[in-house]
C-alpha cells in the first residue's frame, strides 16, 4: 500500500452492500437531472422547429429604414439573410377583393416568404409581376388551384395575377376562415398598385442572424450604430423566447422562475447524497478513529472521504446516464407516436449532448459538495475513541430523556430522530424540498390551461363572427344553425367597445360591454374568481368584468351606462372577448342598456357525427359580412400541446416522487443500520420486536412529520408566489389553498415512511442479539 488513498477500493469492495444505498442516490440525482436535461432539449429543438413553421425564422425586424442601411447590415458577419415584405389591409377595411372576397395585399421578395417565413405551402413564389401566391384558405373559398386566374379588385380599377402557389407567413390567421384571403406578389407589382391607389408604402426589413444569441446582441448594436428612432427594432418574441434570448419581460419573467425551479432540482440531488454520505460515515467513525491511530492526518481522512466519493462515481454516473437516456427516450416516444400532431417532429433517439454533460456535471459536482461537511466530520474522530470503542457517532448525554408522555419506545424514537441536529436537519430538508417540488411543479398545469384558451368548456369548433365585430348576426339564426345535423351546441354574444360610462371608481369614462346567453353564463361559473354571478340571470342591473392584471374595474363598482346604474358583482379569469375594460352582462340586459338586439359571435360546437357537409351547410346561411371560421384543426393541436405538457409535468412528478420513496427508504435503512449495536442492546435488557418496530417507525415518522411542516411552511408560500407571478397575472386566476395536493403529499410521504420502516424492522427483529452487539 502506497497510500491511504489505496484503501479505497478495498473498502468499496468490504461494504459493497452498505455503499448500494449511497450509489443508489447517486444514480438517481444524474438520472433525473440527465433525464430532464435531455427531454427539454429535445422539447426546445421541437418548439423551436414549430415555432419558425408558426412564425418563420427571423430574428429582428427593422422599421422606416432605407435600402442602402439594410444593406450595410447584410454585410455583418452575424447575418445570415434578409428580407423584405409590406402589407395593407390585413385588417379588411379597404374595398380590395380578390374574386368576391376580402383580399389583404402583401409585397414580399422570395427570400423572407420562403427562407425566413417558412410560408410556401405549394407551388412556387410569384416569379413575375403577373402572378400572386394566395394564402391556403383560398382553395376553399375561391376554389381554385395553382395555374388559374384571379381577378384582384381594387379602387383604381381591377387586375389579372395568375396563381402561381399557396401559402403565408401566418398561416394560423388564415387557417380555416373563409372570409378573408391573402395576396402575395412581387415588391414590384404591390408598390405600382399601391401607386395607382396612392397609398404610402412602408416595407418592413426582416434579417435572420446564425443565432438568437447574437441576435439579442446586435439589436442594440444596430440601434446605436444608426440611431434610430424607439420602436423601430422588434424581435420574433416566439423564436427568441424559445431560445432564452427575448428581452420580452413576460419571458424574462419566465426564465426566472425556470431558473429557481432548476436550482430546487439541484438541491434536491445535493441533499439526498449529502444524507446518505453522512449516514455512511456515521458508521464507520471507529474505522476512521484507527486510521488517526496509524498516522493519518485530517486532510488525508478528508481526502479519502472525497475519492471515495468520487469512486462511487465510477459506477453510478454511468448507469445514471444510461437510465436518464432511457427515460428522456420513453418521453420523447410517447409524444411523438402518443400523442402526435406538432409533436410527430419529437426526435425519439436522439441522444442529447446537454443532458448528458449536466448528468455528468451534477453528479460529481453534487458528490464533492456532499462530500464537504462528511469529510470534515471524519477528520475529527479522534484516535482515542476508536481505542477505546466509543466510536459511535453518539452525541453528548447531559441528562436521561424524559418520559413526560408515551411509551418509552416512541420516546426514543423522537430522540433518535433528533439526537443529531445535523442529520435531523438533511432529513427534514430532503423531504420538505420534494414537497416544495411538488407544490411548484404542479401549478405547471394551471399555466398551460392558461396558455390555451382553446381549452375551455365553450370553445366552439365553428365561429361566426360579425367583421370588425359589428351586430349583424339576427338572433333567429341560432335557431336554424341547431337544426343542422352535426351541430351539438349553438351560443351567441354580443359586443359593443367604447361604451361612455360615468364609474364610481376615477378614470374610467368607457367600458367594452358583452353580453352572455344562457349557456355562457353557465360556463362562466367555471371561472368565478369573486363575487357570485347567479344575480345577472335576465334583465337586472347586476353585471361582472374580467379579473386581469390590466383591468381596473373591481367587483363593487358601479357604472351608469346610458343613464341606468348596474353593479359589478362578479369577476371571472376570462371573456369570450379579450378586453382590459370588459363589462360581461346577460342577453336581455344588453339589449335594455344599448337597444341592440343582433349577435356579434355565434359560436357552433359540433359532435362526432359532423362532416364537410355539416360544414358547408352553416357556411351557406352567412353572407359576406360575416368572417366564418373553422377552429378544428387549431383546437385539436391545443389539446395535443396540452396533452404533451400535461405528461411532462406528470412525469417529472411521478420522477420526484419515485425519489422522495427511495430516498426515505435510504435514509431509514442507513439511520437503523448506524445504530445496530443500540438495538441491540436494547433487545438484550428485554425489548422485544413490537417494541422495536414502534421505535423505528417513530424515528421515520418524526423526521416525515418535520419534513411536512417545513415543506409545507416554505412551499406553500412559495406556490403562491409562482402562482400569482405566472397565472393570476396574466390569466386572472385566484390563488387558492393546494388543499388536494397537499392531501396527496401527505398521503404519499405517509406511505413512503411506513414502507422505508418494513425492510429494517424486519432486519433488527431477526438478527440475533449477539450478532447485534458484536456487529462492527
Amino acid at each position: 500500500m502506497r497510500s491511504y488513498l489505496s484503501l479505497v477500493p478495498i473498502s468499496a469492495k468490504v461494504r459493497r452492500r452498505q455503499n448500494r444505498m449511497t450509489l443508489l442516490c447517486i444514480i438517481i440525482s444524474v438520472f433525473l437531472v440527465t433525464a430532464i436535461f435531455s427531454v427539454a432539449e429535445m422539447f426546445i429543438r421541437t418548439e423551436n422547429a414549430t415555432m419558425q413553421k408558426k412564425h418563420g425564422s427571423w430574428h429582428i425586424q427593422l422599421e422606416n429604414i432605407s435600402k442602402d442601411m439594410a444593406e450595410e447590415i447584410s454585410l455583418r458577419s452575424d447575418v445570415t439573410d434578409i428580407g423584405w415584405s409590406d402589407a395593407f389591409n390585413s385588417d379588411a377595411e379597404q374595398p380590395y377583393y380578390i374574386n368576391d372576397k376580402k383580399a389583404a395585399l402583401y409585397g414580399s421578395d422570395e427570400t423572407y416568404i420562403v427562407r425566413l417565413a417558412n410560408g410556401l405551402e405549394e407551388g412556387d413564389f410569384p416569379q413575375n409581376d403577373n402572378e400572386v401566391m394566395l394564402s391556403e384558405n383560398a382553395k376553399l373559398a375561391l376554389n381554385v388551384r395553382i395555374g388559374d386566374n384571379v381577378t384582384l379588385h381594387t379602387p383604381s380599377g381591377d387586375e389579372e395575377f395568375t396563381v402561381s402557389g399557396f401559402g403565408s407567413d401566418d398561416r394560423k390567421y388564415y387557417q380555416g376562415q373563409t372570409y378573408m384571403v391573402a395576396v402575395y406578389m412581387t415588391r414590384t407589382a404591390f408598390t405600382g398598385l399601391m401607386d395607382k391607389n396612392g397609398v404610402p408604402g412602408d416595407p418592413i426589413c426582416y434579417i435572420q442572424f446564425q443565432d438568437a444569441s447574437k441576435a439579442s446582441k446586435a439589436i442594440s448594436e444596430i440601434s446605436q450604430q444608426y440611431d434610430l428612432p424607439e420602436g423601430s427594432i422588434s424581435e420574433n418574441t416566439a423564436i427568441m423566447g424559445v431560445s432564452g434570448q427575448s428581452s420580452n419581460k413576460s419571458m424574462q419573467n419566465i426564465y426566472g422562475i425556470a431558473a429557481v425551479l432548476f436550482i430546487l432540482v439541484l438541491l434536491a440531488g445535493v441533499l439526498m447524497i449529502s444524507g446518505s454520505l453522512n449516514s455512511n460515515v456515521a458508521q464507520r467513525t471507529k474505522f476512521f478513529g484507527m486510521m488517526r491511530c496509524i498516522g493519518a492526518s485530517r486532510q488525508q481522512i478528508i481526502r479519502f472521504v472525497r475519492l471515495e466519493a468520487l469512486n462511487w462515481c465510477k459506477t453510478a454516473i454511468p448507469i445514471g446516464l444510461i437510465l436518464g437516456i432511457v427515460a428522456s427516450c420513453g418521453i420523447c416516444a410517447y409524444m411523438h407516436y402518443g400523442i402526435g400532431g406538432e409533436w410527430m417532429s419529437m426526435p425519439v433517439f436522439a441522444i442529447s449532448p446537454v443532458g448528458l454533460v449536466s448528468g455528468v456535471a451534477v453528479g460529481i459536482v453534487t458528490v464533492l459538495l456532499a462530500a464537504q461537511s462528511p469529510a470534515k466530520h471524519a477528520a475529527k474522530v479522534s484516535p482515542m475513541s476508536a481505542v477505546s470503542g466509543n466510536a459511535e457517532t453518539v452525541s453528548s448525554v447531559r441528562h436521561g430523556t424524559k418520559r413526560n408522555f408515551g411509551r418509552i419506545e416512541r420516546i426514543l424514537g423522537v430522540h433518535h430522530a433528533t439526537a443529531s441536529g445535523k442529520n435531523w436537519f438533511l432529513m427534514t430538508a430532503s423531504f420538505a424540498l420534494s414537497i416544495i417540488l411538488f407544490l411548484c411543479f404542479s401549478l405547471g398545469m394551471d399555466f398551460a390551461q392558461g396558455m390555451m384558451p382553446t381549452l375551455k368548456s365553450w370553445q366552439p369548433d365553428i365561429t361566426l363572427n360579425g367583421y370588425a365585430n359589428a351586430l349583424v348576426l339576427e338572433q333567429n339564426l341560432t335557431d336554424e344553425i341547431k337544426g343542422i345535423p352535426g351541430v351539438k351546441q349553438v351560443f351567441a354574444s354580443s359586443y359593443l367597445d367604447s361604451v361612455p360610462v360615468v364609474s364610481s371608481r376615477e378614470g374610467i369614462d368607457h367600458i367594452n360591454l358583452e353580453s352572455y346567453d344562457d349557456f355562457l353564463m353557465e360556463r362562466a361559473k367555471e371561472d368565478i374568481v369573486q363575487g357570485d354571478l347567479s344575480d345577472l340571470a335576465g334583465d337586472s342591473n347586476k353585471v361582472m368584468t374580467v379579473y386581469n392584471k390590466d383591468n381596473p374595474l373591481k367587483v363593487g363598482d358601479t357604472l351608469q351606462i346610458a343613464g341606468k346604474e348596474v353593479e359589478i358583482t362578479c369577476a371571472v379569469s376570462s371573456g369570450v372577448f379579450p378586453s382590459e375594460l370588459l363589462v360581461i352582462c346577460s342577453q336581455e340586459t344588453f339589449e335594455q342598456l344599448t337597444g341592440k338586439q343582433n349577435y356579434t359571435m355565434i359560436g357552433i360546437q359540433l359532435n362526432g357525427n359532423a362532416d364537410d357537409e355539416t360544414v358547408q351547410n352553416i357556411s351557406n346561411l352567412v353572407n359576406g359580412d360575416v368572417i366564418f371560421t373553422d377552429s378544428r384543426e387549431i383546437n385539436k393541436e391545443s389539446n395535443l400541446t396540452y396533452l404533451a405538457t400535461k405528461a411532462l409535468v406528470y412525469g417529472f412528478l411521478i420522477i420526484i416522487g419515485l425519489i422522495t420513496m427511495f430516498y426515505i427508504i435510504n435514509s431509514i435503512s442507513i439511520s437503523v443500520s448506524a445504530r445496530t449495536k443500540q438495538y441491540g442492546a436494547m433487545r438484550a435488557v428485554g425489548m422485544d420486536g413490537r417494541q422495536l418496530t414502534r421505535m423505528i417507525s417513530t424515528e421515520a415518522f418524526t423526521y416525515a412529520f418535520s419534513g411536512l411542516i417545513a415543506g409545507s411552511a416554505i412551499g406553500i408560500p412559495l406556490h403562491y408566489f409562482l402562482y400569482t407571478r405566472l397565472v393570476t397575472r396574466y390569466f386572472g386566476k385566484i390563488w387558492h389553498l393546494p388543499v388536494t395536493m397537499l392531501c396527496v403529499i401527505i398521503m404519499f410521504v405517509v406511505i413512503c415512511a411506513a414502507i422505508a420502516v418494513y425492510a429494517p424492522a424486519k432486519r433488527m427483529r431477526n438478527m440475533a442479539i449477539t450478532k447485534t452487539i458484536n456487529d462492527l
